[in-house]
């Protein structure tokens, strides 16, 4: 799984695992949500890792997720937005979803 992270949010990150009651426990998760034939979107999570999850560290963060979601999650960026104070994560290549069609075409 690569996941690329600004310093600017890698650092807002920390910040919020360090404040969380159990945050030495904690990592980011992201969670693909459903995009429709769109660009995906994320949800983003402080959550404890499972067993059976994937971790990995990037600029000091720890990020999980099960191994089904690491296709997606593969060239994740993210980064911190100042002016808005959320984060933006986007995937510049996702996987392509051959079911996606426009209403009233069959897929494929």
């Amino acid at each position: 799984m690569n996941i690329r992270i600004s310093p600017l949010a890698a650092a807002r990150l920390k910040v919020l695992l360090h404040w969380e009651e159990d945050g030495e426990n904690l990592a980011v998760r992201l969670v693909p949500l459903t995009s429709g034939c769109g660009s995906p979107s994320f949800a983003l999570e402080l959550t404890e890792v499972r067993p059976d999850d994937h971790v990995i560290w990037v600029e000091g963060v720890p990020f999980t997720c099960p191994e089904s979601d690491q296709a997606w999650l593969n060239g994740i960026e993210m980064d911190w937005n100042r002016e808005t104070g959320r984060f933006s994560i986007h995937h510049p290549h996702p996987p392509f979803d051959g079911n996606c069609c426009l209403p009233g075409q069959n897929p494929g």
